[in-house]
């Protein structure tokens, strides 16, 4: 078994639902001395506040966070908007995204928008008193171990418009900063240049349907986020190309059989012609006059606070790189992260990993051998699909780290237990998880 240092100081980096729920998973251990949530806006609630405000034009192209958000930079007065839009629902049902043990009102809808899904989570940190744990308007600059088994975190923080900087000393970090800020743009012929002739944009700006009245759009894309901005500026625009590439899927077959008349799906680009206005498609299919492209591309991960994350972390931000179970940062276990995994439910499984490692450091349970740990990713790649779960990985992992969060070590086909945040979930849980997508689709209509 790994042998943690004696853990009393804990800093939490980010003050979201997966934020949230570290601190109160710290808290209920009582076990440490002093627990900092450190929030970079003047509210709790991460990439669900919502800011009619949106953020300059991305980089193009934008495929290295390392570049675009490199380590070691100073905090901006005004932290990123989030890319939650104005008409946002959510795609998992409210029984199913909930954390565990705090369920939404019983008078939402099954699919809340996006001003009841802020509104739980702000009254999540109320009812648990967790908001004078929490530092608002303050970001962690730089967060690197120091001598005697410590981490020294630089601070900025902004106070009455005054910026006061100073150092402070924690036994372990828990990253819970999120991965929805730095866009992914992929990198084409000629867009850094046809910038100059069409408005280019990410997903993470774009808030309202109306601000492509009558306009030429390019969407680029083939996952959620793509389909809703396709289908409500499909409303107002002249003309929505949706561009979809790789291989056909029943969720891709469903986007082509709702398609609104205006909306016309191409496949994958090939390039940008700034001097015609032309853009040309992989199948040699040309699009002309496109007013704005947006590029729902997904996310980098970058962790510019941790100067050493060049290569030991990140290679370029496609893929978060020597961590034992998505979790322990296997160098030096006393950090960790909460919420890296794509495509799962994001609240009761930060939950689950906040509880699994606050008993990590509180000594309740243990962590296995260095030599395990380092085993488990002996063949880890840059591949962003490794941090990708099927519905079938998801269920398997939040069953494994369930079981060790209550310290179970046998075979989990015999591991029973009720507990209400690291036992099974329910068969009804399971239900709805698989049939998200069917379910959305009956009550939204999409």
């Amino acid at each position: 078994m790994f042998q943690l240092p004696r853990i009393s100081r804990v800093a939490v980096i980010g003050a979201g639902p997966g934020g949230l729920a570290a601190a109160r998973a710290l808290r209920e251990e009582g076990a440490f001395d002093t627990i900092t949530v450190f929030e970079r806006n003047a509210k709790v609630g991460g990439t669900w506040l919502y800011s009619e405000k949106t953020n300059p034009p991305p980089i193009i192209p934008s495929v290295n966070a390392l570049t675009v958000d490199p380590p070691n930079q100073p905090a901006p007065p005004h932290p990123p908007a989030s890319a939650i839009y104005d008409n946002l629902h959510t795609n998992l049902p409210k029984n199913v995204m909930a954390f565990r043990d705090i369920p939404f009102p019983d008078n939402y809808p099954l699919f809340p928008n996006r001003k009841q899904v802020i509104d739980y989570i702000q009254n999540m940190a109320e009812q648990y008193d967790l908001l004078p744990m929490i530092r608002f308007n303050t970001t962690v600059v730089r967060a690197e171990p120091s001598s005697n088994n410590k981490w020294e975190l630089n601070v900025t923080e902004w106070r009455d418009d005054k910026e006061i900087s100073y150092k402070e000393i924690y036994d372990a970090v828990i990253v819970a900063s999120g991965h929805y800020y730095i866009p992914y743009v992929p990198e084409f012929e000629g867009l850094k240049e046809f910038t100059k002739v069409s408005d280019v944009i990410h997903s993470r700006d774009y808030r309202k349907p109306q601000d492509f009245a009558n306009k030429t759009v390019l969407v680029v894309g083939n996952g959620s986020s793509s389909s809703d901005l396709v289908r409500e500026i499909s409303t107002q625009a002249v003309k929505v190309y949706h561009c979809v590439r790789g291989e056909e899927t029943s969720f891709s077959r469903t986007l082509v059989e709702n398609m609104p008349k205006n909306t016309e799906r191409v496949v994958g680009l090939s390039k940008f012609d700034a001097s015609t206005g032309v853009i040309e498609c992989q199948d040699g299919k040309q699009i002309q006059h496109v007013d704005t492209i947006i590029f729902a591309t997904g996310y980098l991960y970058s962790f510019p606070f941790l100067p050493f994350e060049d290569e030991r972390l990140i290679v370029d931000g496609q893929k978060v790189l020597g961590l034992y179970d998505y979790m322990f940062y296997i160098d030096n276990p006393t950090l960790t992260f909460v919420g890296l995994p794509i495509r799962v439910v994001p609240m009761p499984l930060m939950q689950l990993q906040s509880t699994l490692i606050a008993r990590c450091y509180s000594g309740k349970i243990k962590l296995p051998s260095q030599k395990v740990m380092e085993e488990s990713i002996a063949n880890e790649t840059n591949d962003r699909k490794e941090l990708v779960m099927s519905v079938t990985k998801e269920l398997a992992y939040v069953d494994r780290m369930g079981a060790i969060a209550e310290g179970y070590h046998g075979d989990i086909e015999d591991w029973q237990s009720t507990d209400i945040i690291t036992g099974r979930l329910s068969e009804e849980w399971r239900e709805d998880r698989v049939k998200s997508l069917e379910l959305r689709r009956k009550y939204l209509g999409y």
